[in-house]
């Protein structure tokens, strides 16, 4: 396939998106999709908060680049709270980055836990919740004080676990799922000290009588805590209700080669669903023998999907360096960002509180050139000389005296 590094913004759209995006190299990155103008309540500009440049493709890097190492990449991303302000970053080391978006900037803090790498995270009223890859969920208490005088509470669900999931209208129930029959999908309670209330049954074996392979690579919530989806490395995309049975109650397993789903995102009754060779789907529910939408513009696996409050807009992170955006009912890509580094996590919000133009003011301007400066201390400006002009006017071109040379 063709390479390339071109930005895309389909002209009808026009939703004011926020995106942050977490890499393979561990860079923590925030962009935008249109040109904002930033207003706090003092209406003072924060300039250090508005895009690289006047394109909907600003981007701008949150985390220090000098302090990545070989363990920094981001393995989990998701929000905090339901107003989106808070961030949860997890990455290939035992730090848990908490970053506050509240007042228009931007507070960071760490939490440590026990075992590396952090798979999956959520918050739980005052309690950090994070999956570990060695098949552990560790709970650690916020607060200050009883966080120094506590250690975590450890939940072993198996050996491995690839993801975890919380429910965003039961915040207290979270899932998790990973590879091979003893990590299969569970579910916990976190409100009663974190029992498990669902374990998943296997398919049954098939006409050889071999056990059927586990491996939930991801786990998405279907507007509610009592039904599951989750997705497969080995190619199937199985629904559960948690109310009737422990087998799926409808299952779609692709007979195509190369067909390995690696994200999931569920919402009403559609399941979103990327491979790892660059394809994304979407399933319906009531209909699972067949996938509902496809679409196009992928050029590498898919890592992670994401959707915002609305529904509509789709969010994919992708291997080839490109964040992109796709309207979910029409299937066009409406923008495609690249991001210069592998990028494995990703994260939609819409800017309610921003004030936004399709065009810069003069006064945002006016800021950004004394940014630049600021950047790059000087800026050199070449005034025109009127006689200097008029002279390169009326001097032959190089062609036209080689031509009468000749002649």
């Amino acid at each position: 396939m063709k390479w390339t590094t071109a930005n895309l913004k389909h002209p009808n759209y026009t939703a004011n998106h926020e995106i942050y995006v977490g890499t393979q190299t561990g860079s923590f990155k925030r962009k935008t999709s249109v040109y904002v103008e930033i207003l706090v309540h003092s209406h003072v500009f924060f300039s250090d908060l508005l895009p690289a440049s006047k394109t909907p493709h600003g981007q701008r890097n949150i985390s220090d680049l000098k302090a990545l190492d070989k363990e920094s990449q981001v393995t989990a991303l998701s929000f905090g709270n339901e107003a989106q302000s808070e961030i949860l970053l997890g990455r290939a080391k035992h730090i848990v980055e908490v970053h506050s978006l509240k007042g228009g900037g931007e507070l960071r803090r760490d939490v440590a836990f026990i075992g590396a790498p952090i798979v999956g995270l959520a918050r739980y009223n005052d309690k950090l919740i994070a999956a570990i890859g060695n098949g552990q969920v560790q709970i650690r208490e916020l607060d200050e004080d009883a966080y120094k005088a506590s250690k975590p509470i450890v939940i072993t669900t198996g050996t491995q676990i690839d993801h975890l999931r919380q429910c965003a209208e039961a915040k207290n129930i979270v899932a998790t799922g990973g590879k091979d029959q003893q990590n299969n999908l569970k579910v916990y309670d976190m409100s009663a000290n974190g029992g498990q209330v669902f374990s998943s049954k296997n398919m049954p074996n098939d006409y050889l009588q071999l056990e059927v392979p586990i491996w939930d690579s991801d786990i998405g919530f279907l507007d509610g805590p009592s039904v599951l989806a989750t997705c497969s490395r080995t190619g199937y995309v199985r629904l559960y209700d948690t109310r009737k049975q422990r087998r799926p109650v409808s299952c779609f397993s692709s007979e195509e080669h190369g067909m390995s789903f690696a994200a999931l995102m569920a919402r009403g009754n559609n399941i979103y669903v990327g491979t790892t060779m660059g394809v994304l789907k979407a399933f319906d529910t009531r209909r699972m023998k067949t996938h509902l939408h496809t679409y196009k513009g992928f050029t590498g696996g898919i890592s992670d999907l994401h959707l915002d409050a609305s529904g509509r807009f789709l969010s994919s992170a992708c291997l080839d360096r490109y964040v992109r955006v796709h309207d979910t009912d029409s299937t066009v890509l409406l923008y495609q960002c690249y991001v210069k580094s592998k990028s494995t996590k990703v994260l939609i919000r819409q800017l309610g509180d921003v004030l936004h133009s399709a065009e810069p003011t003069k006064e945002l301007e006016q800021q950004e050139v004394v940014n630049n400066i600021k950047q790059n201390e000087t800026i050199k400006l070449t005034p025109e000389d009127d006689d200097y002009e008029d002279m390169f006017k009326q001097m032959p071109t190089v062609g036209c005296v080689y031509f009468n040379i000749f002649i």
